[in-house]
């Protein structure tokens, strides 16, 4: 099976690993609009910690008001680390939008060269 591939901006080659694609209000029964994208985005932190492990996040938090409808979490993993003593590099980067992409594939590419590597990959070893 083919590995995803993307550039970021900044020239890094990145292979997808995993995408979770999920309702942003998952797990939250009631609360305001101000409250309930509070607490979503306070959780995103130890989410990603837990359900990845160790690796680096950017979020990129929604325009204020309401949370909009999905959540997404890319992992991506770069074969080059960003010092030399590791094996590699990864994180996960987060955003939210209203809607479902009628291109997946055009929309990662899209979101992977908005990132800056080297400001929020962490080194792993193998």
């Amino acid at each position: 099976m083919a590995e995803a591939q993307f550039t970021t901006g900044c020239g890094r080659e990145v292979f997808l690993e995993r995408l979770d694609i999920r309702t942003s209000t998952l797990g939250i029964l009631e609360g305001s609009a101000e409250t309930i994208r509070a607490e979503v985005l306070q959780r995103i932190p130890d989410e990603v910690s837990s359900g990845y492990g160790q690796t680096g996040l950017l979020l990129h938090e929604p325009p204020p008001g309401p949370l909009p409808a999905f959540t997404y979490f890319m992992q991506l993993h770069s074969y080059v680390p960003l010092k030399p003593d590791a094996d590699c590099s990864s994180m996960v980067a987060v955003w939210f939008d209203d809607a479902l992409p009628a291109d997946l594939p055009g929309e990662l590419a899209a979101q992977v060269r908005r990132i800056t590597w080297e400001e929020h990959a962490v080194d792993g070893v193998y």
